[in-house]
This record gives C-alpha cells, sequence and structure tokens, in this order.
C-alpha cells in the first residue's frame, strides 16, 4: 500500500512539473554587467586639470580581479569626484546605465579618516547613516554617488574604499551594504601631499 502511494505521488509530481508552462516559471534575474574599467575623475572645483585614477580588469571577470593605480591628491583642495564605469570588452558605457537605474544603485565609501576634513569620519560602508557628500541622486530622492563632493585633509595616506550595491526594490533611506548585491568592490591606496 505504501509503495503504491509513493507511485501516484511520484507521477502526481511528474504531471505537475510537465504541465508547468512558461508563464509559470519565476522570473530570470537581470544578467550581471561586465565591468572592466572604473575611472575615479577628481575635479578640482577651482576649474584646474582633473585627475584620474583608474581600475582595471580587462578580462571581466569579477571585481576582485581589479587592478587599482595609486591615488595622489593635493592637500586642502576641494574636489567633485565623478565616476565611470565601463565594459571594454563589449564597448558599453555602463555609468548612464547607472544612472538611469538610481533606484536600483547605490555607491558607498569608506575612507582613511585623516585623508578628508569633507566628508568627516570614514565613510558609509560600515553604517550607512555616516556622512557622504552624495551630488546626484535617483527619482526617489536618494543618494546613487556617480558624483560626490570631497575637500581633502592637510596631508596623510590611507585607503579609499568604493562598492557600488544593486538594491532593485530594496534601495531605500536606510539601506546599506549588507543589502542586494555587490557589482564593484575597490580599495585604492590613496596619498594626500
Amino acid at each position: 500500500m505504501l509503495l503504491r502511494n509513493l507511485f501516484y505521488l511520484v507521477i502526481l509530481v511528474l504531471i505537475a512539473f510537465v504541465s508547468c508552462n512558461d508563464e509559470e516559471l519565476p522570473p530570470i534575474e537581470n544578467e550581471e554587467e561586465v565591468i572592466t574599467d572604473v575611472d575615479l575623475i577628481f575635479s578640482p572645483v577651482d576649474g584646474s586639470t582633473p585627475l584620474t585614477f583608474g581600475a582595471n580588469d580587462p578580462d571581466g571577470e569579477g571585481p576582485e580581479d581589479m587592478v587599482t593605480d595609486p591615488i595622489v591628491l593635493g592637500a586642502e583642495t576641494s574636489y567633485q569626484l565623478f565616476i565611470k564605469v565601463r565594459n571594454d570588452i563589449d564597448n558599453v558605457d555602463l555609468t548612464e546605465e547607472i544612472k538611469e537605474e538610481g533606484a536600483e544603485h547605490m555607491f558607498f565609501f569608506g575612507f582613511s579618516d585623516e585623508l578628508f576634513d569633507q566628508p568627516e569620519g570614514n565613510g558609509n560602508i560600515d553604517s550607512r547613516a555616516d556622512q557622504v557628500n552624495y551630488i546626484d541622486e535617483d527619482e526617489n530622492g536618494l543618494p546613487i554617488g556617480l558624483i560626490t563632493g570631497w575637500q581633502t585633509s592637510t596631508g596623510g595616506s590611507g585607503t579609499l574604499r568604493v562598492v557600488l550595491k544593486h538594491q532593485p526594490d530594496v534601495k531605500t533611506a536606510t539601506s546599506g551594504t549588507d543589502v542586494g548585491s555587490t557589482d564593484i568592490d575597490l580599495t585604492f591606496d590613496v596619498t594626500v601631499e
């Protein structure tokens, strides 16, 4: 009797599986973008020449394989930081896509506290409530982070970490780096002189 009931259960499961059509299948998640290059462009607000530092992963296999340039910034200087993201394998500028899908994306920053007078502290990777001077925002008035403001200290050395989170339907005024998937996670050595 038990064997016959088990047999009928297997048949029912197979019928249910075979009769399932495409409309009943769960939606497929968006495929992750291939990112080969990230440029950090520090543009002095006094109009002097912008400084560009990059991270590069020619095979596009993942952000942990990216090689970062050392960053050297002038002391006591105000900058706007512009972030550019590309897939050079397929010749695609992903910056515009991040901007258009701003309600799903956010950059977070962590830095050694001796590098910058503004923002104060060590960034918002460890706590979303910590200060970062976001200039751009999404359609909901939440920060994206493709453009931020910075004021360097009198001098020092340390690191700057940049993390891009993909947070579709979960980005809020309090969502942090523990929410969503990570598209970019880079650490740059920084000298302010």
